[in-house]
């Protein structure tokens, strides 16, 4: 009985020592040592740095000389085909018969290929500006250097690749259904509309640019509903387009479905599972 009580005895002071009672009015300013007892020790706070401000690669000399030197090639490509782009946004007869136009040869054959080329610039400086979007929505956070490396190569791959398979699904669909010539209208017809939002959208996307993240807003709002016009346009061409070749709605909306959707929406759901 003596060693039950004796030990007894040994945690009460311990349990003294370890967890004093301090008054409940002065706990906010008391010490650690004085409510845990003196074998606790003090860990220096790791308090994030809310002070430190991003350093964007859009803000560099590089990307902002990027940006002026394809405003001024856009600004010759204006100049250089100001007849065509007047002919093709003004006269949708001349637009018709360009998608139509069953022959190898066109006479805006250079200016869509500039065009598409200019689209496709546009589009790794839209990369460059999102990848420094999500960095600058925490603060005191540095994007990452190998970001900027990674994402315009990337992107750039993914887009090839869907373009490679919507091509093909188009091709095997046109094979199939022997309608190759509707294959062939609906790739001008890709190829026009592309270059034509290219046009119209690219003074927004260079202000977009060139402008500071936390007041580009409503440019970005801008070229979103750009986006959205550009798609909705899109699609009633390909539903003028289906009608005036006498091909039900049914085939319509199978093409947007195989060929439009299903390789954009298996590319967006795998990176949502990643992220």
């Amino acid at each position: 009985m003596l060693g039950f009580e004796a030990l007894g005895e040994a945690l009460v002071r311990t349990d003294s020592v370890m967890y004093r009672e301090v008054p409940s009015d002065s706990v906010a300013t008391a010490e650690a040592v004085a409510i845990y007892g003196t074998l606790t020790e003090s860990v220096p706070a790791r308090l994030h740095d809310r002070s430190a401000t991003n350093s964007p690669f859009t803000s560099s000399v590089a990307f902002q000389t990027s940006v002026i030197a394809l405003l001024v090639v856009y600004v010759l490509l204006i100049y250089r085909f100001r007849s065509d782009i007047v002919a093709l946004l003004s006269n949708r007869k001349a637009l018709r018969e360009e998608i139509e136009n069953s022959s190898q040869g066109s006479v805006y054959g250079r200016f869509f290929s500039t065009t598409v080329g200019v689209g496709l610039l546009l589009s790794a400086i839209m990369v460059v500006k999102g990848a420094d979007l999500v960095p600058a929505m925490a603060s005191g956070v540095i994007a990452p250097s190998w970001i900027y490396t990674v994402a315009v190569p990337a992107v750039l791959i993914v887009t090839m690749v869907v373009l490679a398979v919507q091509i093909a699904l188009l091709w095997v669909i046109g094979g199939v259904a022997m309608c190759s010539d509707v294959t062939s209208m609906l790739l001008r017809l890709r190829k026009i509309s592309f270059s034509i939002f290219a046009i119209l959208c690219a003074p927004s996307v260079l202000l977009y640019a060139l402008s500071e993240i936390g007041q580009s807003k409503v440019f970005l709002y801008l070229i979103v509903a750009e986006v959205i016009t550009f798609l909705v346009a899109f699609l009633y061409e390909t539903f003028v387009l289906f009608v005036s070749k006498k091909i039900s709605v049914l085939h319509w909306i199978l093409y947007l479905c195989t060929v439009e959707l299903f390789p954009v929406s298996l590319i967006v759901l795998t990176v949502m599972r990643e992220f």
